[in-house]
């Protein structure tokens, strides 16, 4: 399984989220090619509101040099994982400023169909509260990017590095990646868009073929022929994408 990482920081050794990520990627990659970045070194550029992306021009971005890599590795992964610190209550701004450089990317805009052949996993850990709010600021994208399965790995961890972290603290984290192993492993051999997911690929669907939106988006996906046949995940997924 190809996967790409997306660290909020270059913290590993003490870090919770980076030693979380390393455990289950190195039960998931099998062989397969992983994609490291981490944020804000590989990512430095802040969105300024230019619209090029949404005008349909992303390479015109000031950012686009440094989104290139990322998108090509999202391209050939299967699975995405996002490790998030809890900041303040959310993600750290530098999560914040990827997801802001790709919300062209959401359903209702310039689409890829092949997230749909895709899973993502987010993991969170907080020294407190925040968990929940952190997390779904990136659900939010991967739900509307269209990622057919996003799960979901929290841990309050009171503050302790990974090395240090008490025993009870590490089994219930263990456990917690055992059972996200098993659930990607799982719906990877057939997989299906969520019911969210799949309601607003529908919802969206029927705007773009009413021509409802802006004429940039409804051509994309016109080209891209995601308003024709039946649903996507009903079809054949080697023709999926952009």
């Amino acid at each position: 399984m190809n996967i790409t990482v997306i660290y909020a920081n270059k913290r590993k050794e003490n870090s919770c989220t980076y030693g979380i990520a390393q455990e289950l990627t190195g039960q998931l990659l099998d062989g397969g090619r992983l994609h490291e970045f981490y944020l804000p070194w590989d990512m430095p550029h802040v969105c300024t509101g230019c619209y090029a992306c949404i005008n349909g021009h992303p390479e015109r971005c000031g950012g686009y040099p440094h989104l290139k890599p990322i998108l090509d590795a999202f391209a050939d992964s299967e699975l995405l994982v996002f490790c998030s610190p809890v900041y303040a209550f959310h993600t750290p701004g530098q999560m914040k400023t990827l997801l802001d450089h790709l919300a062209y990317r959401w359903l209702l805009h310039q689409w890829d169909g092949g997230m749909m052949r895709k899973q993502a996993v987010i993991i969170c850990t907080a020294g407190g509260g925040g968990l929940k709010s952190a997390a779904k600021d990136i659900r939010d994208s991967m739900e509307f990017w269209g990622v057919a399965r996003t799960w979901t790995i929290t841990a309050s961890v009171w503050g302790y590095n990974w090395p240090e972290l008490p025993a009870d603290f590490r089994q219930r984290i263990d456990r917690q990646i055992a059972r996200t192993v098993k659930r990607v492993r799982a719906h990877r051999a057939h997989l299906t868009p969520s019911c969210k997911v799949r309601v607003l690929y529908t919802f969206f669907r029927h705007l773009h073929r009413q021509q409802k939106l802006t004429e940039v988006d409804d051509r994309h996906w016109r080209e891209h022929g995601y308003n024709e046949g039946p649903a996507l995940w009903k079809r054949d997924f080697e023709n999926i994408g952009t």
